[in-house]
């Protein structure tokens, strides 16, 4: 298994990595909570995205490791602002390829600036590599991972979005001064998940099946952005791509919290855009429309029963 990992990140993620470096986990959250317990970080800082995925927040104030926010433009994380912030932080955690929520890319000088921070620091990068190349426009962005020099980038990948979340089957790519520590933590603390689905699953990947699933599910999820796209009429809103879910900006002051709460009435299921910030004051509203699941039939009538909810909040 580790073997076929890190045989696909050469090809699909531009990172060199020897099988020794790959260490399986439970999904995105083991390997985060992993990777957590063996750095050690407890009472030091960490940059966190704003917004930023709530539940990497969390893990990180569990661990004992205070989170500095810091914003996110249309260039990604601003660096920038991450240093005057918190110059000495320990560790910063970025989803550079799809940014988690509003799906913009880390521009290359904020990158190069990212890793020159980290260099100089001695600090660690987590690279939630959540989407993996499953982008629906365009090349997928290489990895962070790829462009680090000094072994600070700490890659974490997942089968959960690619696959299914039943698998609870993810990795770790540590670098190679700290691959020792986490096969020891993970073999302590964390051990890998069922053994016959990573046979499985390392099967799969070894025939190429696994590439070419992902070339039908970029399909698949185009087609199905696109009937959203044309189904969902929301008057004065943005629409924009974020990931595998369509952004819907939604007028400042709009409760997208009462309304994803009332969709989920009539079986809607609409993701409020507010949750995903660390100051409820900062916060902006809008909602996260998942592309995965959206129904071959009868998305006019779910798009419909949306645009009322909303209209009703606005």
């Amino acid at each position: 298994m580790r073997t076929e990992i890190a045989a696909y990140l050469s090809v699909a993620r531009g990172i060199i990595c020897a099988p020794e470096q790959v260490v399986i986990t439970s999904g995105y959250s083991g390997g985060l909570g992993l990777i957590l317990h063996a750095l050690g970080l407890r009472g030091q800082t960490a940059w966190m995205e704003d917004p930023g995925y709530p539940m990497t927040r969390m893990a990180l104030s569990m661990a004992g490791i205070e989170t500095i926010p810091v914003s996110v433009d249309e260039y990604g994380l601003d660096v920038e602002e991450g240093i005057r912030r918190a110059p000495n932080a320990a560790l910063a955690v970025v989803t550079a390829g799809q940014q988690a929520p509003l799906g913009v890319t880390l521009s290359l000088p904020r990158r190069l600036r990212l890793l020159e921070w980290a260099d100089e620091n001695g600090s660690w990068i987590i690279e939630d590599d959540y989407l993996s190349e499953l982008q629906l426009v365009g090349r997928a962005a290489p990895a962070l991972a790829s462009q680090d020099r000094s072994g600070r980038v700490i890659h974490i990948g997942t089968f959960s979005k690619t696959i299914n979340p039943g698998l609870r089957l993810g990795f770790v790519v540590a670098p190679t001064s700290l691959a020792n520590r986490v096969a020891d933590t993970a073999a302590a603390l964390a051990p890998a998940a069922s053994i016959t689905c990573q046979w499985a699953l390392a099967e799969f990947m070894r025939k190429g099946h696994y590439l070419r699933h992902l070339r039908r599910m970029k399909r698949t999820y185009t087609a199905r952005l696109a009937a959203l796209q044309r189904a969902l009429s929301i008057p004065a809103t943005t629409e924009a791509m974020a990931g595998l879910a369509l952004l819907v900006h939604l007028p400042q002051g709009a409760d997208d919290v009462a309304i994803s709460q009332q969709a989920l009435a009539v079986g809607l299921a609409p993701l409020p855009l507010s949750i995903w910030y660390a100051d409820a004051a900062q916060a902006r509203s809008g909602l996260l429309l998942c592309v995965t699941n959206v129904p071959d039939e009868g998305i006019e009538d779910c798009c419909s029963r949306l645009v009322r909810f909303t209209e009703a909040f606005i």
